[in-house]
């Protein structure tokens, strides 16, 4: 087997962990604008209710159920502020791997185009040298007729 054969097979295993990493931040990136959206959905949720309350008198009752409903949402919102800084996190270090992968990927096949190069010569060289022989043997066979 040919060393470039053989770098394939590693440019191709390396091209197999460039892929699963690549599908582990399309997962992670899916997750963050998941939890994006629900974070602006409890905001924009937050918003109406405040704004349905703007416009209805509430007695001391209901505002104090009130206040103990917009804290809860606000709790809700703090924690799903939380959760998309984490998601985030977890996208740049998914990201930073699959640069790792792709480079490493992108090294492999270099080496494996580098060695077929080698090997391309190396035939072209043994090629010319057997056309050398062959008019050489032509030659002296022409010089001795």
């Amino acid at each position: 087997m040919k060393k470039s054969e053989r770098m394939q097979v590693l440019v191709n295993l390396s091209q197999r962990k460039e892929d699963e990493v690549a599908k582990a931040l399309a997962k992670d990136q899916a997750r963050l604008q998941h939890d994006q959206q629900k974070l602006q959905e409890l905001k924009d949720y937050a918003a109406q209710y405040d704004q349905e309350r703007n416009l209805l008198g509430l007695s001391p009752y209901l505002t104090t159920n009130y206040q103990h409903f917009v804290n809860r949402l606000q709790q809700a919102i703090q924690q799903q502020d939380q959760q998309v800084k984490r998601s985030q996190q977890q996208v740049t270090m998914s990201m930073k791997r699959w640069q790792n992968a792709r480079a490493k990927t992108k090294g492999m096949d270099w080496l494996k185009d580098k060695s077929v190069r080698e090997e391309l010569n190396i035939e072209s060289k043994q090629e010319q040298k057997q056309i050398d022989e062959f008019a050489n043997r032509a030659f002296f066979e022409r010089m001795r007729s």
